[in-house]
């Protein structure tokens, strides 16, 4: 098993502080090393174009309707929580999503952050039914767009899967489309997610038209 570097260092801190106290030498390199390091970190900052991120993060409370199709006659509902923070340093953002419902239990995990050698913000996405994803997402204003292709079954599925954040940054509105062998596209599911406020009784809770 290899063993992450970072847990390894931490577990010898009490040895090391120990020999640099008997070493001068030793403790006066490691502070010069600590100075340098800090002052690294110091100049490091997330890209700009992250700020069109942080806006998504935050609880939600999310539904997402399966609308009738061909392999369905009925609606179906799921309904989960969706919650987004940063990531270390604010380099990227996280999302953990779980929802309960018609497709089952659907736990996923997702990255998102700005990829300033491709100039394009990338993501990966990986949950307990489907596995992982990669994908690039455009973004214009308070939307933004992905778009994957896939084959099933022998048939061509191009997946486009649009999003807008409300002014007041309360709300979200999803939409899946899928076009399957260059038909036109036809709407799969909607999702609507609604901003969750920690401490605030549900009556002062955001809503969404």
């Amino acid at each position: 098993m290899k063993l992450s570097v970072i847990p390894f260092c931490i577990l010898l801190v009490p040895i090391c502080s120990s020999a640099q106290q008997n070493n001068p030498a030793v403790a006066g390199s490691q502070d010069n090393a600590k100075a340098a390091t800090s002052s690294m970190l110091a100049g490091t900052h997330a890209p700009a174009e992250m700020n069109k991120l942080y806006p998504r993060i935050g609880e939600w409370q999310a539904t997402i309707r399966t609308v009738p199709g061909p392999g369905s006659s009925e609606e179906k509902i799921d309904r989960g929580v969706m919650v987004i923070r940063k990531g270390p340093g604010g380099f990227s953002i996280v999302q953990d999503f779980q929802s309960h419902g018609s497709s089952g239990h659907l736990i996923g995990q997702s990255y998102t952050w700005w990829d300033s050698r491709a100039k394009a913000y990338k993501s990966v996405w990986c949950d307990n039914m489907q596995g992982c994803t990669e994908f690039t997402t455009a973004i214009q204003g308070n939307s933004w767009t992905v778009e994957l292709d896939d084959t099933t079954n022998g048939t061509r599925v191009h997946t486009t899967i649009h999003a807008t954040l409300s002014p007041d940054h309360n709300c979200i509105h999803e939409e899946f489309k899928n076009s399957y062998d260059g038909r036109p596209p036809q709407l799969v599911t909607v999702g609507e997610y609604r901003r969750v406020t920690p401490g605030t009784v549900q009556e002062k809770q955001p809503t969404c038209i």
